[in-house]
């Protein structure tokens, strides 16, 4: 899993949670005027429709549905536009580890925030309190690792999402405008940036 976010103080919702809240908004509203149609029944070429279903009925509901494919067409072209491309992540993400190769540390920012992790992965409400391996902070860029820990055979499935999500809300981690994580089963790996 990978996570690119830009300013997220000036930017509350990524492009992606407004696709997905656009879409639970919009679902509801477009289904409603389609009635389910049974295949078999229409299929006869003898038109066996049902009494209760006209033609001009099954045309209406052929109609809505083209609109509703054709909508949904629309918000994934401009979800597509709007999609960062990988290349421009990948050049972002070398230059956050050439910059924590090549700062200096400012020992206050720097024990400040990998306390602040340490602290927030203490008091989080997790199922299982993850390992933190890595915690390096420079001037501007920090990187942590964090591990399933020992003992622990399997993780909730949505275990290193959640946990990504609530760090994000923490006040101590809205300093931060840029940030990539990197999720496997048994570790997540966040890269994050002031500048």
């Amino acid at each position: 899993m990978s996570l690119f976010q830009s300013n997220p103080l000036e930017q509350t919702q990524t492009h992606q949670q407004e696709f997905i809240e656009a879409q639970t908004v919009e679902a509801p509203q477009q289904t409603k005027s389609v009635v389910p149609v049974n295949a078999k029944k229409i299929a006869s070429p003898k038109a066996d429709v049902p009494e209760t279903l006209s033609k001009s009925e099954l045309e209406q509901q052929i109609a809505g549905l083209k609109l509703q494919v054709e909508s949904q067409q629309a918000v994934i072209a401009n979800y597509r536009s709007s999609a960062i491309p990988p290349q421009q992540i990948d050049s972002h993400l070398e230059e956050l580890y050439t910059l924590l190769e090549e700062q200096s540390r400012d020992e206050a920012w720097a024990y400040q925030v990998e306390t602040a992790m340490s602290d927030f992965l203490i008091m989080a409400d997790l199922p299982v309190q993850p390992e933190l391996k890595i915690a390096t902070c420079k001037s501007s860029v920090c990187q942590f690792k964090l591990l399933q820990p020992e003992g622990v055979d399997d993780l909730p499935s949505r275990y290193w999402r959640d946990l990504g999500d609530k760090m994000m809300e923490q006040s101590w981690w809205k300093q931060f405008k840029f940030t990539s994580s990197t999720s496997s089963d048994g570790s997540l790996t966040v890269i994050a940036s002031t500048e």
